[in-house]
């Protein structure tokens, strides 16, 4: 049996952004684009710390975060925890998290993703402790999760594409395309619930295909979570609706 979690409503793109600081060219609001590569980076960071702070205008529920560096993590990325408050000053309650480097190839790719006791405020903070020198962050999630009652995995296929390989250009050069590693992970499901049979068929409508997502495979709350950040190859397919079944094919975001 796998659990899949899935974080894909974003509070943080319809959110006011202040950061610490930032570098010339990567101001936090890149955060709001899909891509990572559009990353935040402080700029003359003391002893690595960093805080973003995001206003929803409003109080928003959150239970659940996730975040993703660029380039992906090589070691953790310090202490990081989300904070929350009612005026922008006092935040009197957060949630640590937590990453670990993957004990097998191919594992999480510098990727935190967590359930959280809900939390109904107008600001949270992203505070990061971290060595010495300036931190980058390729995207952060604040919001809800969809999680289905309960689904059984079948058929997971996990793929790595290497577009790096070297190729021969027509004048006989040797040349390497520089993208790094990226996966396809297809894999289905039985949901437990003609509920969560709803609630998921509501989510495939709001992703479609151009919107990316964080999704967890076979989620428990561990801190090594094999999260992906990407979107959906192609629309998800639903096998067999009468008993709740679906699969769908998953490209993690360079």
């Amino acid at each position: 049996m796998s659990k899949h979690l899935f974080l894909y409503d974003n509070l943080l793109d319809s959110a006011t952004l202040t950061a610490s600081s930032a570098a010339t060219g990567f101001p936090a609001n890149n955060l709001k684009n899909p891509f990572r590569t559009k990353y935040w980076k402080t700029a003359g960071a003391t002893a690595g710390t960093a805080t973003l702070v995001i206003n929803h205008g409003s109080a928003k529920v959150v239970n659940a975060i996730a975040l993703t560096g660029y380039p992906d993590w090589a070691a953790a990325p310090g202490t990081l925890k989300m904070e929350y408050g009612d005026d922008g000053v006092t935040y009197a309650e957060h949630d640590d998290l937590t990453w670990v480097a993957p004990t097998t190839p191919g594992g999480n790719k510098g990727t935190i993703i967590a359930k959280v006791t809900a939390q109904n405020h107008q600001y949270n903070r992203l505070s990061v402790v971290n060595a010495p020198g300036d931190w980058q962050l390729g995207r952060l999630f604040v919001g809800s999760y969809f999680e289905p009652a309960r689904d059984y995995g079948r058929g997971y296929e996990e793929e790595v594409v290497d577009p790096s390989l070297i190729s021969q250009t027509i004048g006989g050069q040797d040349h390497a395309d520089e993208k790094e590693r990226y996966r396809i992970i297809r894999v289905g499901g039985v949901i437990l619930t003609q509920a969560q049979w709803v609630l998921y068929q509501a989510m495939v409508n709001a992703v479609g295909v151009r919107k990316e997502l964080f999704v967890a495979f076979d989620y428990t709350n561990d801190a090594a979570e094999r999260t992906l950040y990407g979107k959906f190859s192609k629309l998800p397919a639903i096998a067999r609706p009468s008993l709740f079944e679906y699969n769908f094919e998953f490209t993690e975001a360079r």
